[in-house]
C-alpha cells in the first residue's frame, strides 16, 4: 500500500499531538492468510504488517498503558512483533473459543486470539480473569461484545478502540476510530485518514477500512 504523506521530511509539517489513552483495543485488518477466495479480502481492505507498524499507537498510549490486540492463529507470531513495534510487551493471551469450526490451511480454526500487552508500569485491576471464553459468533469479523466487559474489568480507562465499526455497548469512557464510525480522533496527519475526518483526503492518500 502507498501513502503520499511523508512525516519524516525536515520541511514537513509537524503532526499535531494526539490524545492519550490508558487502554487501547485494536483489531487490525491484517493481510496474512486472508487473500484467498474465502479470505477477509472479500469483506474489507487489508493492510500489511509494514503499514500497520506506522500506525501511531505508541503516541496514542499513555506512558503506562495496556494493549489488547486481536489476531488470527495464522498471524499470531507477526502480531506479537507488531505489539512490540508499538512499544508494548506481550504478557498473556486470551482465547476466544467459537461454537463452530472455521477455515484453516492445516487445522480447522475454532478459536481466535486476543493478545494482552503492557507498556511501562501498568498492573491489571483484576487478577482472576481466565485466559479463554466460549462466546457466540455474529457477522464476519464481529468480535464478541463480552470483550468490553473483560477489558474494563482488567484495564483502566480512558479507552480507545482502533478500527472500530460501532460504538462499544458500554457507559465507560470509550473513544473510537475507524472507517465506519464517527471517529473521535484524527490520524490523517499521520497518514491514516478516515471518512469522518474534517478534511477531505488528497489524491493518493490511503483511506483505512476500519472494522471490529
Amino acid at each position: 500500500m502507498t501513502n503520499t504523506t511523508n512525516i519524516n521530511r525536515p520541511d514537513a509539517e509537524v503532526p499535531p499531538a494526539l490524545p492519550q489513552f490508558a487502554t487501547i483495543l485494536c483489531d487490525p485488518p491484517t493481510a496474512i492468510a486472508q487473500t484467498g477466495s474465502l479470505g477477509a479480502i472479500n469483506h474489507y481492505d487489508l493492510m500489511s504488517m509494514a503499514r500497520l507498524r506506522t500506525l501511531p499507537v505508541n503516541k496514542l498510549a499513555q506512558p503506562n498503558a495496556h494493549l489488547w490486540l486481536w489476531t488470527t492463529n495464522a498471524a499470531i507470531e507477526d502480531s506479537y512483533q507488531l505489539a512490540r513495534d508499538w512499544g508494548f510487551t506481550p504478557r498473556s493471551l486470551f482465547t476466544w473459543v467459537k461454537p463452530r469450526y472455521g477455515l484453516g490451511n492445516y487445522l480447522r480454526n475454532a478459536t481466535e486470539q486476543l493478545i494482552f500487552a503492557t507498556k511501562g508500569r501498568a498492573p491489571v485491576r483484576y487478577k482472576s480473569q481466565p485466559t479463554w471464553g466460549y462466546m457466540p459468533l455474529q457477522e464476519h469479523s464481529h468480535k464478541p461484545e463480552e470483550q468490553f466487559a473483560i477489558i474494563e474489568r482488567v484495564s483502566p480507562g480512558p479507552y480507545l478502540e482502533l478500527f472500530a465499526r460501532r460504538r462499544p455497548p458500554s457507559d465507560k469512557d470509550w473513544s473510537v476510530w475507524g472507517n465506519e464510525v464517527d471517529s473521535d480522533i484524527d490520524l490523517s496527519a499521520y497518514g491514516f485518514p478516515v471518512p469522518s475526518d474534517d478534511k477531505t483526503p488528497v489524491a493518493g492518500e490511503e483511506v483505512v477500512n476500519g472494522r471490529s
